[in-house]
């Protein structure tokens, strides 16, 4: 709490308040599921999944997060912060349990990765809402920054657990084991002060107003969208992909690049949070993206644990600036009663990045192989980056 008495002390706006403290609190518990994601490959690949049906089972997630993304912007608005985040965290708590019953590749691994896309779906578009009502506008990409890192520590669990044994076989109970663990989260949601919806607003229902597809038509958002899809389609293969490949190459402990991820991530966003607010936000997007890109580049050619320790960082660096940077220009862009909708947009659109380009990836990797597959993706991502800058300056 002393950071925002000592800012509002200098003349700036407040960043930490007790809002901001119970929404990084909830989004720390729930992002633990988020973290877990990358350790499922290895339970699908115990069980006999091919790189294909372990990239169409992870993007099957994808399905329920869009199927119900619209309703969430709407609800957002209608309804108000905190019921939206007490169901989705409902769902990811179940999505996760279900994974106890997986003993095979059949219907039941397709129903969890439905409702835990559902439940992830949902979070992530509420918290990032409702953390963007309680940041000061004059602070608004150092902010989000800041508060990511919520979501970032997570990735430590990973290495952590694997370090104590859990391997393939055992993730099967993990995953029920840290939902009931993210059900504290219900906590800090309920004490949560309401910042949208039409009570917010005084009954006047401004809050439900706007859509997700008419933030979609907006011109002013095009490059945004565009920027997304590419940079959640690379974060999308990195992490679906990543682990299984270094298992396959020998290397001796391949979720300890999850280590270097976060470190990277973290060290930008603690460092130099204030840098995109001070260049601008848009300038940020080659540098973020093209480090993630680079770090495609060093999975494809990377031989043992420090070429992977190296790519993990250089994905951190770019995942660290990448995602705020994104986050706060769709917020600056839109009016403050459409920002559930747009955020809801955003948010949907990693799902589908997912839901489209993971089972493409996995598809090339298993005819081109795991280097040629890396190799591709950061290619793609080169020439995406080239097709955004067309469309900002039209």
């Amino acid at each position: 709490m002393s950071e925002g008495v000592g800012a509002e002390g200098r003349g700036e706006a407040p960043l930490v308040t007790r809002a901001f403290v119970l929404l990084v609190w909830g989004h720390l518990l729930q992002a633990l599921g988020y973290a877990l994601m990358p350790l499922l490959p290895l339970y699908l690949a115990h069980l006999g999944a091919s790189r294909a049906e372990v990239g169409t089972i992870m993007a099957t997630s994808a399905l329920g997060g869009l199927a119900l993304r619209p309703g969430v912007g709407w609800a957002l608005g209608a309804w108000g912060r905190r019921p939206v985040l007490a169901l989705g965290t409902g769902a990811l708590v179940v999505g996760m349990g279900l994974v106890g019953l997986v003993t095979e590749l059949g219907p039941l691994i397709y129903v969890s990765r439905i409702v835990t896309g559902i439940g992830i779906g949902t979070l992530f578009t509420g918290y990032f809402t409702a953390v963007s009502d309680v940041i000061p506008a004059s602070r608004r990409t150092e902010g989000i920054a800041l508060f990511g890192i919520s979501g970032l520590v997570p990735l430590v669990v990973g290495p952590f657990v694997t370090e104590l044994g859990v391997g393939g076989p055992e993730v099967r109970w993990l995953f029920p084991v840290v939902g009931a663990v993210i059900a504290l989260s219900f906590g800090a949601i309920a004490a949560l002060p309401e910042t949208g919806g039409r009570a917010a607003v005084g009954g006047s229902g401004e809050g439900a107003r706007g859509s997700s597809w008419g933030a979609l038509r907006q011109r002013a958002l095009w490059p945004v969208w565009w920027a997304t899809a590419l940079f959640a389609a690379q974060v999308g293969a990195f992490m679906t992909f990543v682990v299984v490949v270094a298992a396959a190459r020998g290397v001796e402990r391949p979720t300890s690049m999850w280590l270097t991820y976060a470190a990277g991530a973290v060290l930008v966003r603690l460092v130099g949070a204030r840098l995109p607010d001070r260049v601008g936000a848009r300038n940020m997007v080659v540098p973020a993206l093209g480090c993630y890109v680079g770090a495609l580049l060093g999975v494809a050619a990377a031989e043992g644990g420090w070429g992977f320790a190296a790519a993990g960082l250089l994905a951190g660096l770019g995942h660290g600036y990448g995602f705020p940077v994104l986050t706060s220009q769709v917020v600056q862009r839109v009016a403050p009663h459409e920002r559930g909708a747009a955020l809801a947009m955003f948010t949907g659109l990693w799902d589908l990045a997912g839901l489209v380009g993971t089972p493409l990836v996995g598809a090339l990797g298993d005819v081109i192989g795991d280097r040629g597959m890396f190799a591709a993706a950061a290619l793609a991502g080169v020439l995406g980056l080239a097709v955004w800058a067309a469309l900002e300056i039209m």
